[in-house]
């Protein structure tokens, strides 16, 4: 009975967000596969993040037959298979889940749908009959009450002692004792009825598959009983705080999602029994290309903020400056997006370090580091691109280049060729980042490429935004000099960058004046940067052997499949992982600095409508997943060989951003 397209989207996640941290996170058949997936979990405002409300137990009854529609992972099964009553799913603009009986009959149609609210660390479940007859559903609540990052261990519930109930009849309170979460649920309809159970040995096996704990019990402390009549729907809110208009939350959660576009077999579109008694005829694509980049702008909505920042990646990371600053150059196309950007540089603009920017801030302020070369020059490019009238912020962006002219207190310095030289250590400071033991996967030591790179468009771009305020010099603390001299130094970083030019691709870096001749996407990002540094030739090559070694229809590898070192998969454990990270997987956002290199090429050659075809088909895979409903943001990595299934995190900002920003590009 159900689409093909449909069963695709059971192994793709769907993502909600608060902005404030929060989110909900899930399959397309609705069963947790790992620890960081639940309805509910909350962010307070540094970041840290409780996991409240892992799922719900969903019993369907009808005229004497009785089925499950929920599904848990346990150690040796899958109990009960509520999947195997999902007719179709649809992971945009919110989760709706379209179930029936087995075999499906128009008595018993029943569609589940998740909204997130807005600026609250609270979500709804709307539960909808769409049958002929009445059913009664009985739900129980689990809930998970932990850090996002942990599971509980076994027998964390078994004390009674251990979590607080409190019975209000349309609502209930459910605690940890001393002093541990608590969360707030709500019904508009139907009954409370206390009712304490333990869910043990719930199992996780993408954790296990990464190396990390993967079983756990969660907690149900009552079973809420309603019965619905044709066409009516019955509300469930869980949140973190006590409110006083819950089902007033509800709507205004709804109604953020029913704005949006909906695919075209959305049951709010045909109506559920008509799609039993005839499912659509499975089409190419489930949204309109207006509807399609509507959907994707609210992808990378689910990223930014309410406090002026983006976060990295959901589940696990937090708010990283790297990530940050790549991500925003994709907010010029977003609506309001120059103001939100402005707002990200004040705030990144305070905890500037001599001239450091935090590479992230970590989750409660705990893990905080300065760990990061690049994102202070991408700083003051963006200082570029969206501040070109804000002096405060070119005085940030000043002090970012003044301090990478003078400081000696940082793991790199300006050598005297004017090149930013990283001295040997056990820091990772470029994006490729990964390390083992505290030692760098790729320390890439020396003089990286996409950093020089980077340093030369800082300077020009200091010396433009100096012209737009007429300044002479620029200058913080201690530290002077005027733009006559950076001007000069400019030129010098050019001229010390020929070093990089080899007779059929860019060397990734300079390690004491020995060029490294790896193939690997830095050079793309290089030369992807507004002020070349190389001539029209060399461009031209760079993206000729990246297109031909690095690109497939995710993104670009982290090094070309020649070298010995290029790893086919990403997959075990967190070191045999990590050892792939840089060393051949696909990586999404840099599909944004190729296609950036791309329109200059064909640009240069007088194609600029081949470049619009051309770059389209490099995109392909990745719009057509979301215009096709198999996904509903876009991931971090895939496999260096044969990508396919989305790997590493599975929203990432700055792979949804760049998507974003290259479909601007190549319009």
């Amino acid at each position: 009975m159900r689409s093909q397209a449909s069963m695709a989207r059971d192994d793709r996640e769907w993502v909600l967000t608060n902005g404030l941290g929060g989110y909900a996170l899930g399959f397309g058949n609705m069963v947790n596969k790992r620890k960081y997936n639940g309805l509910l979990i909350a962010s307070d405002s540094s970041l840290v993040r409780t996991h409240i409300l892992s799922s719900l137990e969903e019993s369907i009854s009808q005229k004497g037959m009785q089925f499950f529609a929920d599904a848990n992972h346990y150690p040796n099964c899958i109990y009960p298979q509520g999947y195997t009553h999902i007719v179709n799913t649809w992971l945009r603009p919110a989760p709706c889940v379209l179930y029936s009986s087995a075999p499906p009959n128009d008595d018993c149609i029943m569609t589940k749908e998740i909204f997130m609210s807005d600026g609250k660390n609270a979500v709804t479940i709307k539960y909808r009959n769409c049958g002929k007859s009445p059913f009664t559903i009985e739900l129980k609540p689990k809930f998970s009450l932990r850090n996002s990052h942990h599971v509980n261990p076994s027998g964390s519930f078994a004390d009674e002692a251990s979590t607080g109930f409190e019975n209000r009849h349309t609502s209930f309170r459910i605690w940890r004792t001393g002093g541990g979460p608590e969360a707030f649920l709500f019904i508009s309809s139907g009954e409370i009825i206390p009712d304490r159970a333990i869910y043990s040995s719930v199992y996780y096996p993408l954790e296990a598959s990464r190396g990390y704990d993967s079983v756990e019990d969660l907690i149900s402390p009552a079973r809420i009983r309603v019965t619905l009549n044709p066409s009516e729907s019955f509300y469930l809110l869980t949140s973190t705080e006590d409110l006083k208009d819950a089902m007033g939350e509800t709507m205004l959660a709804e109604n953020r999602y029913k704005t949006l576009p909906l695919p075209t077999d959305h049951p709010d579109k045909i109506a559920p029994l008509n799609f039993l008694a005839a499912p659509p005829a499975k089409s190419v694509f489930s949204l309109s290309q207006k509807d399609y980049l509507k959907t994707l702008e609210f992808a990378c909505k689910d990223f930014i903020l309410q406090n002026n920042d983006l976060i990295a990646g959901y589940p696990w990371f937090g708010a990283w400056g790297r990530d940050t600053l790549i991500s925003m150059s994709g907010l010029s196309n977003l609506e309001h997006g120059p103001q939100i950007a402005i707002g990200i540089l004040k705030k990144y603009g305070k905890d500037i370090h001599e001239g450091l920017i935090p590479n992230m801030f970590g989750e409660g302020g705990i893990g905080t580091n300065y760990d990061t070369v690049d994102a202070p020059l991408w700083y003051v490019l963006r200082c570029r691109e969206f501040a070109k009238e804000n002096k405060e912020l070119f005085a940030k962006a000043c002090q970012i280049v003044l301090c990478y002219m003078n400081s000696e207190n940082h793991p790199f310095h300006m050598d005297t060729d004017g090149l930013i030289n990283i001295r040997p250590g056990n820091q990772a400071l470029t994006w490729m980042d990964a390390k083992i033991y505290n030692e760098p996967v790729t320390p890439r030591w020396g003089k990286p490429i996409e950093i020089n790179a980077l340093w030369y468009n800082a300077l020009s771009s200091i010396i433009e935004l100096a012209k737009n305020f007429k300044e002479r010099d620029i200058r913080f603390g201690p530290y002077k000099s005027s733009i006559k001299d950076i001007s000069s130094l400019a030129e010098k970083v050019k001229k010390s960058m020929e070093a990089f030019s080899g007779p059929r691709y860019p060397a990734d870096r300079i390690e004491q004046g020995i060029p490294i001749w790896e193939i690997r996407p830095n050079a793309v990002i290089a030369m992807s940067l507004p002020y070349d540094f190389a001539n029209p030739a060399e461009i031209e090559r760079t993206f000729e052997v990246a297109r031909d070694k690095l690109l497939t229809p995710y993104g670009l590898r982290s090094l070309s499949p020649d070298h010995p070192a290029f790893k086919q998969k990403y997959v075990g454990n967190a070191r045999q992982r990590d050892l792939a990270y840089h060393q051949g997987t696909v990586w999404a956002f840099l599909m944004l600095p190729f296609i950036k290199l791309a329109k200059k090429v064909f640009s240069a050659r007088g194609k600029d409508a081949l470049f619009q075809k051309e770059a389209s088909r490099y995109i392909w895979h990745l719009r057509n997943s979301i215009m096709n409903g198999e996904a509903a943001s876009i991931a971090e990595i895939w496999d260096g060989v044969d990508p396919y299934l989305p790997k590493g995190c599975p929203a990432q900002a700055w792979s949804v951003f760049a998507l974003f920003e290259a479909e601007h590009i190549s319009a």
